[in-house]
């Protein structure tokens, strides 16, 4: 009997995109025992950004480690061996491929989408090479594609308009919704809409997923898009959501649970095992903050996802009233038991109302830099902490800023003085991303070490290095 050989990540440099009139290199994942099972077809996995897919992480070049997440289920037989393409990213100038629709207002100051010569890169070219080249299973019912954040965006963008070439999406963290802090608005946010829906949802299997530590990346804002995908006839058996806990925008976290739609999309069904009841268990009886039951269940295949809807039933409705969405209506002040019921699984979680809770809190942040720090450079008058949040130089290297921001949003950053301009330690290391959830008014306090440079590699389309 041969012995498999491992897996392989073989590099296609230099690939045309003729329409975007550039090129890139393509990582191609081979699961073990490719060379040897030469009758063997495999489904496929495109992904974008693909410079960051695969290999190690490092400082400035963090990864998903998607190459170490297929070995695992694949050597344990948890998920079929599949092909995994990854399309790297060429970083735009004007135009940005994630993007299939741009605004009258975003094109105003320069900003122009190519996803529609993106896809078509996609789909007459790059896919006829990589079935030409490799053992594929060429139908749409093998063939994914997955990306986060604006590439989450482009997934469905393509998906929805190509539903017979592409029969599984992956959107984690998806860019959905642009979100800006706005003080006179009622939640402090001015949101504007990205995403494009067909009337009629095809039918095809979707995971979508976001964490709950994204800034202005809301899991609302995520739920919302997927309640209409639902509404617009999709499937809810084929329709995945997943929210998780202190999870942040950034690939090590992506990396940490893209085993869960590898899994939906590539696994054995599993059988639930567990159900939980967790989040925010006090509401307001007014003020205007709106609280949902969270509820997440396992299966006996390491699958996790959050129900979007059940059979909730609550201990004292006229204190507390609850939706099949998971909606609470407060109706007095006092106690209350939340029960949920799916299939042999039930779960429970107590709750409480008070006289009033708001929708947004007021977070104050103050920054000092060391003054061993201090250079000939004249100090910044402004400097940059999460999404939005500018402080303003108050004299002798203080900064401050305060901001209305969504109750419960968590955030994770690093201060910056530019792009990419990353705050350092003093020797000119990376650190580990400041982290808060804002739960109620709050006064924050931050000491800078150092900045780092602006340097940029220049590549084709990125690198593995």
């Amino acid at each position: 009997m041969a012995v498999s050989t491992g897996s392989v990540i073989a590099c296609l440099k230099n690939i045309q995109a003729s329409q975007l009139g550039n090129k890139r290199n393509i990582y191609v994942y081979l699961p073990s025992g490719y060379e040897e099972q030469i009758k063997r077809h495999y489904p496929v996995l495109y992904v974008h950004a693909g410079q960051r897919a695969f290999g190690p992480s490092s400082p400035g070049n963090e990864t998903w480690q998607l190459d170490l997440a297929a070995d695992e289920l694949i050597s344990a037989g948890r998920i079929e061996p599949i092909i995994i393409v990854a399309i790297a990213h060429v970083r735009p100038v004007t135009r940005n491929e994630f993007y299939h629709y741009v605004d009258a207002e975003q094109e105003a100051i320069g900003i122009g989408g190519s996803g529609m010569e993106y896809e078509q890169f996609i789909i007459d070219e790059l896919k006829p090479m990589i079935d030409q080249r490799y053992r594929t299973k060429r139908d749409r019912d093998n063939t994914g594609l997955l990306g986060s954040s604006a590439a989450a965006l482009c997934t469905l963008h393509i998906g929805m308009r190509h539903p017979d070439v592409f029969g599984k999406l992956i959107m984690m963290s998806p860019y959905f919704v642009d979100a800006q802090l706005d003080e006179q608005a009622e939640n402090g946010l001015r949101e504007k809409n990205l995403y494009r829906l067909p009337d009629t949802i095809p039918e095809v299997n979707m995971w979508v997923d976001i964490g709950d530590t994204e800034g202005l990346f809301l899991p609302e804002q995520v739920r919302r898009v997927v309640q209409k995908m639902l509404e617009r006839g999709a499937d809810a058996k084929k329709l995945a959501y997943f929210e998780q806990a202190d999870a942040c925008h950034q690939e090590a976290d992506w990396g940490a649970r893209v085993q869960f739609p590898l899994l939906y999309m590539f696994g054995q069904e599993g059988q639930p095992t567990s159900l939980e009841l967790y989040g925010r268990d006090v509401i307001g009886l007014e003020g205007g903050m709106q609280v949902r039951v969270q509820a997440r269940f396992q299966c006996d295949n390491g699958l996790s996802q959050t129900l979007l809807s059940g059979e909730y039933v609550s201990s004292r409705p006229e204190v507390l009233q609850v939706l099949a969405d998971g909606t609470l209506i407060p109706q007095a002040i006092g106690s209350a038991t939340i029960t949920l019921e799916s299939g042999d699984l039930t779960a429970t979680r107590d709750y409480r109302v008070i006289s009033e809770l708001t929708p947004v809190v007021q977070v104050c942040m103050q920054a000092k830099l060391s003054p061993t720090f201090r250079s000939s450079e004249p100090w910044e008058e402004f400097i940059y902490g999460g999404m939005g949040m500018k402080l303003t130089h108050a004299g002798d290297g203080h900064y401050e800023g305060c901001y209305h921001l969504p109750r419960d949003s968590g955030f994770s950053f690093r201060f910056t003085r530019g792009f990419r301009q990353f705050e350092t330690d003093q020797e000119g290391n990376p650190i580990a991303n400041r982290v808060f959830r804002a739960t109620e008014d709050m006064s924050l306090h931050y000491h800078i070490q150092a900045w780092g440079s602006a340097s940029a590699k220049v590549e084709i389309g990125g690198s593995l290095k």
